[in-house]
């Protein structure tokens, strides 16, 4: 199963197409609200979210209807519970009735996210940047998934390039963490992605198999319904 999901990712790069979006660096409060109400204002048919690196490629039998999914990732921003409070209000108000249908999950900073919860109410997820892989110990500064689950989160992100780059978060350690949340009955958001020189040099398509494959080495095909892939590059 996850060989063919390797052999399709391998395939759409080969192809040399550029994915239809990147991930850009929001750092101003400003531009995070304008770029989050923008996405929702514009969404126009479910299908146009649908993952896609735009070419054709054979069937592997993995094709299935899924909703779309929208997030959007905070990172070390905003800088005060009530700037966190109002940019969650504001996304939430933007999902209205004429909405399109789609999962919506914003993934904030830690001592937000209860805050964030109490902001959108039921109209979107709100998700953990990271969790650690271990449920208890001597580990200084680490926040579980079981602690994440006891205030009502229900997805994390695992295998963020910051977090791979800056922190040194291995493909062991970060399939540890997507374990764990299996375990738990929780979903992941799996971020895989090349860098810009690994992009020159051709590698994509082989970096990225390789992340996906040990990302979610020991999650069975049913917990896949629990998983999204986030491609970043």
């Amino acid at each position: 199963y996850i060989r063919d999901l390797c052999i399709s990712l391998s395939q759409a790069f080969n192809s040399k197409v550029l994915p239809l979006y990147t991930t850009t660096q929001q750092t101003q409060y400003k531009t995070m609200k304008i770029a989050a109400l923008s996405l929702l204002s514009v969404l126009g048919s479910a299908s146009a979210f649908a993952p896609s690196f735009g070419v054709p490629r054979a069937s592997t039998g993995l094709d299935m209807a899924r909703k779309p999914f929208i997030s959007g990732n905070w990172k070390l921003n905003p800088q005060t519970r009530e700037e966190a409070v109002t940019l969650a209000g504001d996304i939430a108000a933007a999902v209205g009735p004429d909405t399109p249908d789609a999962d919506i999950a914003l993934f904030v900073p830690y001592v937000f996210i209860e805050a964030a919860m109490g902001s959108v109410g039921e109209k979107l997820q709100i998700g953990a940047e990271g969790v650690c892989p271990q449920i208890n110990g001597a580990f200084t500064g680490a926040v579980s998934a079981s602690m994440l689950q006891s205030i009502g989160v229900q997805w994390a992100l695992a295998g963020h390039s910051e977090r791979r780059v800056l922190f040194g978060e291995t493909d062991e350690y970060i399939n540890g963490q997507c374990l764990k949340l299996m375990e738990l009955g929780m979903s992941v958001m799996l971020c895989i992605g090349e860098s810009e020189s690994e992009y020159e040099q051709n590698l994509a398509g082989a970096v990225c198999a390789v992340q996906l494959k040990k990302g979610l080495a020991g999650i069975s095909k049913e917990d896949m319904s629990r998983v999204a892939i986030a491609y970043e590059p």
